[in-house]
């Protein structure tokens, strides 16, 4: 029983001394922040109202800079709650100028209202601030389709991406478009594709320097077609040969495949082609030269000769 009690009382001991402790703190913190301090403050700058003919230009300052002499808690709060400056820059804007100045002591009563009136605002690290605005002009500029397409087996596209309208009228400030000469579309993502594609898709217009796209949506359509392969043997000619120079060429024909879509496999035939090799671009150490088509139907694709070069021989 008398250990217990000695317990009981070594505990009441401790708990007095932590009272005691956390009294003495808290007169200390009173004491401590009821004095007044002189401390840097940062004002966000938030430019409000501002009118449809014209934007900020960037270099437009976005925070300033003071000193505040208060007590202590007054300081503690006003650095969780930070201080801001709404400029209404209707206010302030004339159409004739591209800028305006808020002076000083406008731009102190501004700070001061942030605070409580006995509150003292120094050292503002402006003597005056400076507008800058930009006029909002047009602009036409081309639209760049971003794509990501893959075809079913056997199929492909038969031209490039068309996009209608292919440009657009962005707005914004003349000084943040002059770098800006083409708007993207949003990602167009598609697999499996076997047939033709048609579809609206949005612009991509997170720049934050345009304010308007007119319009604001294109048409993205692509021609998609099976495709099957074909070849021909064909004869091959020589130009620009010497009128007294007699040459073999081994071998004298090639094969030229070819991709073509299935609706016009039937309309090929060897007529449509003209194998030719340039003897003015021969390979004069090795003596040979490259077949190439002078004359092919404009809807084939991925032409392959077999043999890739042709050698020859001079007779004398």
């Amino acid at each position: 029983m008398a250990k217990g009690f000695m317990k009981s009382s070594k505990n009441l001991k401790v708990k007095r001394f932590f009272f005691f402790l956390f009294v003495a703190a808290i007169f200390w913190i009173l004491t401590k922040f009821s004095r007044e301090f002189t401390t840097s403050m940062v004002a966000k700058i938030q430019y409000e109202n501002i009118p449809e003919t014209t934007a900020l230009a960037d270099k437009n300052l976005r925070n300033i800079t003071f000193d505040l002499t208060a007590n202590g808690f007054e300081i503690l709060f006003y650095k969780f709650k930070k201080p801001t400056i709404d400029i209404q820059v209707s206010k302030f804007y004339d159409k004739e100028k591209d800028h305006f100045i808020i002076t000083k002591n406008e731009l102190t009563r501004m700070v001061s209202s942030n605070f409580n009136r006995n509150l003292a605002i120094k050292n503002i690290s402006v003597e005056a601030l400076k507008v800058a605005l930009d006029p909002i002009v047009l602009k036409k500029v081309r639209v760049l389709p971003k794509s990501k397409i893959t075809f079913k087996d056997g199929f492909k596209p038969i031209d490039s991406l068309k996009i209608k309208p292919d440009s657009v009228i962005i707005s914004g400030p003349a000084g943040s478009l002059k770098n800006i000469n083409a708007i993207p579309t949003e990602m167009i993502s598609l697999e499996n594709i076997e047939k033709d594609i048609s579809k609206t898709v949005k612009l991509y217009d997170n720049n934050t320097a345009i304010v308007s796209v007119k319009p604001n949506k294109v048409l993205v359509s692509l021609r998609v077609a099976e495709f099957s392969q074909g070849s021909f043997t064909l004869p091959v000619e020589v130009i620009n040969l010497p009128p007294d120079l007699e040459i073999k060429l081994v071998p004298a024909s090639v094969t030229v495949t070819y991709d073509v879509s299935v609706n016009d496999f039937s309309e090929i035939s060897k007529e449509n082609f003209r194998v030719i090799c340039d003897y003015s671009k021969r390979n004069k150490t090795e003596n040979f030269m490259l077949p190439t088509l002078d004359k092919m139907p404009p809807n084939i694709r991925n032409v392959v000769f077999e043999p890739k070069k042709i050698d020859f021989f001079i007779f004398k």
